[in-house]
């Protein structure tokens, strides 16, 4: 059985304990300490004895497991330089901005050196990523220069005090690149010392000012030059990393936006009934529709109409899809009922396992009706993502699941270009009877089920952790209404779409 072992930061930890319980294949080994160059100066030891200490028995019993260890090294334990290279960095000593930090990360580095020559170990990668800044970053002002200035944009009235004049440029990468790299220098065993950089300079004055920008805030920035700048120039050679393929996914600003949205998050927005901060970190949130819509009886109106231009399946279309992998043939996807009937056939024959099956409009004579409930809806979905101002766009649906309908538990995947799916339901409790076609959605060994009737609605966040869900069979003669909408961004989803074009 595999099992990664991921260890970070807990003063009292017992190393030795937990790989003789777990016995890993693989441990990201992403221990270190963040903090600002004054907490370095002013605070070494915080940085150097558990650094020293942990890291230490981590590579040991790595060694003695026989894990594959992922060392995450950091661009500190270089020394100023125009540039640089995995191998330019026992020519030099560290930063004096990067001292003791430096020091904690180069030791362990040369610890993994020294198991591979007296011992012949080398199930080991080393990942020396530039300054990383993300979600889930320390914010409390006492962390790094992005996540800082986040908090300052946050809180500021209108003006905000920044060090130095802003000139150096720094290479900053997003923590979700930083983790897809890792995860494939594990799967590719690249056993290796490489750098993760961005490919791009940025200068700490823009990286505030498209901070500024994002928040939509009207701030004027008063620069300290009596502070220091630090090094005015970090900047990785990518050189090996993009031999082995490694840039990251994420542009510059795509990643400050969801940072800076990420950090707000966790206060309270308008009459949102919960944090949006929840939503995002478990994945999903489960509501009532007057939380959506304030006029229940002209959505009521809706609803029936939707019933009558069902009354048959003459405008709809079905997904009956199977054996979904990268190994199996491109199919038809929207099928009329007669060759729904041929699916259903070929499936049995030949032995294929459904996955999913269910009906969805269309046709041009529910736009109308779709605009009616997009419209209400963006309302809503401004409130949780207030970056899609301006950006938002639709793909949205009716569906109809009827018995035997259903959908397999699954994750829908990262998707850049998406915020969310809403699901909301449509069919009256009097006709439920036991119908089945609950939304089922199973995360951290939390189940929720949903049932499939007017009143509920569910929404399940794509920006960060996508949910594993299900739609259980329906039963009974029941009939499902959904109202389904994927909320994406129109600029990234067009830009996505054109790439798609261009590389077919």
């Amino acid at each position: 059985m595999s099992i990664t072992l991921v260890i970070e930061f807990e003063p009292f930890i017992n190393i030795i304990y937990l790989f003789d319980k777990y016995k890993p294949d693989l441990v990201i080994n992403s221990f270190g300490i963040k903090g600002s160059p004054l907490k370095a100066k002013n605070q070494p030891v915080d940085f150097l004895y558990p650094s020293l200490k942990i890291n230490t028995e981590i590579i040991n019993q790595s060694y003695k497991n026989n894990s594959w260890l992922i060392f995450v090294s950091s661009v500190g334990v270089y020394s100023p330089s125009e540039k640089f290279s995995e191998d330019d960095v026992w020519k030099t000593l560290p930063s004096e901005n990067d001292w003791y930090p430096s020091w904690s990360k180069r030791i362990g580095e040369l610890l993994l050196e020294s198991y591979k020559v007296q011992y012949g170990y080398d199930k080991w990668s080393i990942i020396r990523p530039a300054n990383i800044f993300g979600d889930y970053d320390d914010f409390s002002g006492n962390g790094t220069v992005i996540s800082t200035t986040i908090k300052k944009i946050w809180e500021s009235d209108g003006t905000m005090e920044c060090w130095g004049d802003g000139s150096p440029t720094r290479d900053f990468v997003y923590g979700y690149d930083v983790a897809e790299a890792i995860y494939k220098m594990y799967t590719e065993k690249i056993h290796d010392i490489v750098n993760f950089g961005s490919g791009e300079e940025i200068t700490i004055k823009s990286m505030i000012e498209d901070l500024i920008l994002i928040s939509k805030k009207n701030i004027s920035i008063n620069w300290d030059s009596t502070k220091p700048n630090g090094d005015l120039r970090r900047q990785m050679d990518i050189t090996r990393q993009e031999k082995y393929n490694l840039l990251p996914t994420t542009s510059f600003k795509q990643a400050l936006e969801k940072t800076y949205y990420y950090y707000i998050s966790q206060f309270k927005a308008g009459d949102l009934s919960f944090l949006r901060k929840d939503l995002f970190d478990s994945g999903f949130y489960v509501g009532t529709l007057d939380e959506i819509f304030t006029d229940i009886d002209t959505l009521n109106g809706k609803i029936e109409e939707l019933k009558l231009l069902s009354k048959t399946k003459e405008h709809y279309s079905a997904r009956f899809d199977y054996n979904l992998s990268n190994d199996e043939p491109k199919y038809k996807i929207s099928l009329n009922e007669e060759e729904y009937e041929e699916r259903g056939k070929f499936v049995k024959e030949n032995n294929k396992k459904v996955v999913q099956r269910w009906w969805e409009t269309s046709s041009p004579v529910f736009n109308e009706l779709k605009a009616n409930f997009n419209d209400e809806v963006e309302k809503y979905l401004k409130r949780i993502y207030p970056e899609s101002i301006g950006n938002g766009s639709h793909n949205s649906n009716f569906t109809l699941y009827e018995n035997g309908d259903f959908i397999t538990p699954h994750r829908d995947g990262f998707n850049i270009s998406r915020y969310c799916v809403i699901l909301i339901y449509l069919s009256d409790e009097k006709d439920y009877n036991n119908g089945g076609g609950e939304l089922v959605i199973l995360e951290n060994g939390v189940e929720v089920v949903v049932s499939p009737i007017k009143g509920n609605f569910a929404i399940l966040d794509f920006t960060r952790n996508n949910a594993n869900h299900a739609v259980n069979p329906v039963k009974n003669d029941f009939v499902r209404y959904t109202y389904i909408n994927f909320y994406q961004n129109e600029k990234i989803h067009l830009e996505e779409m054109e790439k798609n074009t261009k590389y077919k």
